[in-house]
C-alpha cells in the first residue's frame, strides 16, 4: 500500500518538475503545486479507505446475514432466530408463488376446455400426484367423453376417460362399474393405464395413445405385420387446441 503511495508520489513529483521547466510565471507554479498535492491527498485518502472498507467494517455499519454466511464467518447465537426466520419468510414466498401459478394453470385449463374449476383442479392434481403432464390428460378425457363422468362408451367403456371394466380389474382387482363412474377413481385408474402403455412403448406418446384407444394387442400385431397403426386418435388427442 505505501510503496503504492510512495510510487505515485514520485510520479507527480516528477510531473511537477517538468511542468515547472515550461512554466515559468510563479502564480502558474504555485497553482499547479496546489492542485497537485491537492489531487495527491485526494487519491491517498480514496486508497486508505478502500482498503480499511474492505477489511474492516466501519463502527455502525451493518453487513447482511447473507453476507456473512457467504463469507464463511461465524454467525453469533442471537442472530440465528433471523436467519431461521429469513429462510422461512423466503420457503412461504416461494411456496405462495408457487400456489398462485398453479391455480392460474387450472384456471386456464377450465376456461380453455369449458369446464368446471373445481373438475379442472381435480384432474390437475390427480395428474400431478401420478407424475404425469396434466395437459395430456385434459387432452384425452376431451377425446373420450367431452368431462361427462356419465358418459359410457358403445363396448362398455366409462367415465371421463372410458376405462373398461376389464382393463379396472388389471389395475385394481377391487374395481367396480359404480367405481369407474367416480371423476377421481376413474381418473387415476385411466391414467395407471395410460402410464403402463407409455412405459411399455419408452415414452412413445402417438404408440402409447393407440394402444390406449385401440389396444396394445391390436397396435403390436399391426406393427409385426409392417402396418402403420396410426388411427387419427393420437392426432386427435395430441393437437387439440385450448
Amino acid at each position: 500500500m505505501f510503496k503504492l503511495l510512495l510510487k505515485l508520489r514520485i510520479y507527480l513529483k516528477t510531473r511537477y518538475c517538468l511542468r515547472d521547466g515550461c512554466y515559468r510565471n510563479s502564480w502558474i507554479k504555485k497553482l499547479w503545486g496546489s492542485s497537485h498535492n491537492f489531487l495527491f491527498s485526494l487519491i491517498a485518502v480514496a486508497l486508505v479507505a478502500t482498503v480499511v472498507h474492505g477489511v474492516y467494517q466501519l463502527p455502525g455499519e451493518s453487513i447482511s446475514l447473507e453476507t456473512k454466511i457467504r463469507a464463511g464467518k461465524v454467525i453469533p447465537e442471537n442472530e440465528v432466530p433471523l436467519i431461521a426466520e429469513a429462510i422461512a419468510m423466503r420457503a412461504s414466498a416461494v411456496e405462495k408463488s408457487s400456489r398462485i401459478k398453479i391455480c392460474k394453470e387450472i384456471r386456464n385449463y377450465a376456461n380453455g376446455f369449458g369446464i368446471d374449476l373445481n373438475l379442472a383442479k381435480l384432474i390437475y392434481d390427480i395428474s400431478k400426484d401420478e407424475q404425469i403432464d396434466p395437459e395430456l390428460i385434459f387432452r384425452i378425457i376431451w377425446a373420450e367423453s367431452r368431462f361427462k363422468p356419465d358418459c359410457v362408451g358403445i363396448v362398455g367403456e366409462i367415465g371421463l376417460m372410458q376405462v373398461r371394466y376389464g382393463t379396472a380389474l388389471t389395475i385394481d382387482p377391487g374395481a367396480t362399474r359404480n367405481k369407474l363412474f367416480d371423476p377421481a377413481y376413474n381418473i387415476r385408474i385411466g391414467i395407471k393405464h395410460l402410464k403402463d402403455h407409455l412405459h411399455f412403448y419408452r415414452g412413445d406418446k402417438k404408440l402409447a395413445l393407440l394402444a390406449y384407444n385401440r389396444g396394445r394387442g391390436r397396435v403390436n400385431e399391426l406393427l409385426g405385420m409392417g402396418i402403420n397403426p396410426a388411427n387419427g386418435y393420437a392426432s386427435k388427442v395430441l393437437n387439440t387446441r385450448l
